[in-house]
């Protein structure tokens, strides 16, 4: 169990240390306001490294999300991002990318990784995006809800560009930074990309029913 234990963490790990080298911003690069975490079939946190604590207790909703909105079409290549308080989300800077893990020919996701990152800015009233005195959250800036960030392993540049220009209807002050934004989103795409390489290595040293169990074993320990 132990052993399992470990090698979940360790694909958390180092999911965080492939965001870290490759991230943009100082906030994520040096500040390491970033966290990255595994999730089962449902969503469910099975392991996360010790990045910043308080990410980690609501990406399991912002997962959960994902799936109840994707259900039918999900694809093996497809990476979700959201950032939004009512469907697991913290404070609008804090930018979620999800990407579905399909290993052994699955029809359907076998589990999930996940990294969320504080971003310089994502627009509202006040350069960083945490304005003391809003009042609503269009202030705050971009909102953004399981928007398909790549579609089948094709990158939606353009359409996450102009999303962040414009605010896409969500709000009347957009990022000020888009390139940034979308800089820590491909690093962010590139650290989940790791978690799924450690994951397919983990399966095809153990087999996927044995590493599926030991995911169990480890939440029921917990």
């Amino acid at each position: 169990l132990e052993v399992f234990n470990k090698l979940f963490m360790n694909i958390a790990e180092q999911m965080g240390l492939q965001l870290q080298n490759t991230a943009y911003s100082v906030n994520i690069k040096e500040r390491l306001d970033f966290s990255c975490a595994l999730f089962d079939a449902a969503g469910n946190l099975i392991a996360n490294a010790p990045h910043m604590p308080v990410h980690l207790g609501s990406m399991g909703e912002s997962i959960k999300t994902v799936i109840r909105d994707n259900a039918h079409s999900m694809r093996a290549g497809d990476v979700f991002v959201l950032n939004d308080p009512y469907h697991g989300g913290t404070h609008l800077p804090d930018v979620t990318v999800i990407t579905p893990v399909y290993l052994d020919a699955s029809a359907r996701p076998n589990f999930y990784v996940g990294s969320r990152g504080h971003h310089a800015d994502i627009g509202g009233t006040t350069p960083g995006s945490m304005p003391p005195f809003s009042t609503t959250i269009d202030e705050e800036g971009v909102q953004i809800v399981n928007f398909k960030l790549v579609d089948q392993g094709v990158l939606q540049e353009e359409k996450m560009l102009e999303l962040l220009r414009t605010g896409g209807g969500t709000t009347t002050y957009p990022s000020r930074n888009p390139a940034q934004n979308m800089a820590d989103m491909k690093a962010q795409i590139a650290a989940n990309q790791r978690g799924v390489q450690e994951l397919q290595k983990m399966v095809d040293e153990y087999s996927l029913p044995v590493v599926e169990a030991y995911m169990r074993h480890v939440q029921d320990n917990a």
